[in-house]
């Protein structure tokens, strides 16, 4: 059997719940089951980003829910950068290899990887997450198109409707 040339970069937390801030992780306990089920019925391989909030020296892995401002004046925009780097580097080497990135997936509501939507106490507002911003400045610094689209595990059937948007894409390119 020949090995799958799809895959897709997941936020750290999509993957390994035990990273997210204290009293976050509530509908999954592990993984968010919904994006690995997809991706193995689908054999795409799931590459795991390294964790911004998790690694920036105001952060680590038993935290508090901070917001966007208090990440900004506290180091993440670096380190998120640093991250960003090396995983636009990562896609470079894949697609030079024959490997076709169908897109990031990130985490809405997160100050780190927030696609779309950003939770300011309590309400919703559109804004990206800085790791996000700086995953963007790489990748239009590095000319890669690559779509980013964001996870809550509440909205399964957007889940499911934006993979599967992200096959087809793949497979109209393929075509």
């Amino acid at each position: 059997m020949n090995r799958s040339k799809k895959c897709v970069f997941v936020s750290h937390c999509l993957l390994a719940q035990a990273v997210v801030a204290q009293g976050l992780a509530k509908n999954s306990p592990a993984i968010v089951k919904p994006l690995v089920e997809f991706c193995l019925d689908n054999d795409i391989n799931i590459f795991q980003m390294a964790c911004p909030e998790v690694l920036c020296d105001a952060g680590g892995l038993i935290r508090d829910v901070r917001g966007k401002n208090w990440y900004e004046n506290n180091g993440l925009r670096k380190t998120s950068s640093e991250i960003a780097k090396e995983q636009v580097n990562y896609m470079i080497d894949l697609t030079h290899a024959g490997f076709k990135v169908l897109g990031v997936i990130g985490v809405e509501f997160s100050p780190a990887c927030a696609p779309s939507y950003l939770n300011k106490g309590r309400r919703i507002i559109k804004g990206k997450g800085i790791y996000i911003e700086e995953l963007e400045r790489e990748l239009h610094f590095q000319k890669l198109r690559i779509p980013i689209i964001g996870v809550n595990q509440r909205w399964k059937r957007k889940l499911r409707k934006q993979l599967n948007d992200l096959l087809h894409e793949c497979r109209l390119a393929n075509t």
